[in-house]
């Protein structure tokens, strides 16, 4: 059971994490997400962590389709097999996590591929200090 637990926060922190690293706006103020607070299609999480490679890790022009294409079909996978109940195995989800990670670092250079490692690492910690409390509530 903490094995799934774990896996599904490893895939919000891969899925949705990179969407929310960089600077966002205020809230109700334009963004490329939904506004309803309706989860992300797959598309839209691979166009905004195609977006946040392009600047974090400056892909050239030539490497953006490659990437778009990686992230699509990774995202499309991890939706499909989120949306089958049963099959919400975390061997599975790892499995495909590593399979994007190989695609990608197929893809970037050297610099490009620690800078993506650096980025995945400084999620997992966000995620993890999230979901603790920074300090006990104050009773007065």
């Amino acid at each position: 059971m903490k094995q799934k637990f774990l896996a599904i926060i490893v895939l919000s922190i891969l899925i949705t994490g990179f969407a929310y690293s960089q600077d966002r706006p205020p809230m109700g103020g334009p963004k490329d997400g939904p506004k309803d607070g309706k989860k992300l299609t797959a598309e839209e999480m691979a166009k905004q962590e195609l977006k946040m490679f392009k600047s974090d890790l400056e892909l050239t022009e030539s490497q953006i389709p490659f990437v778009q294409k990686i992230l699509e079909e990774s995202a499309k996978k991890m939706q499909t097999l989120m949306d089958n109940k049963e099959s919400k195995d975390s061997d599975e989800m790892k499995t495909l996590m590593e399979e994007k990670d190989n695609n990608l670092k197929s893809v970037f250079t050297e610099d490009q591929w620690a800078k993506y490692k650096e980025l995945k690492s400084k999620m997992k910690s966000k995620q993890k200090e999230g979901n603790r409390p920074s300090s006990p509530p104050d009773r007065d």
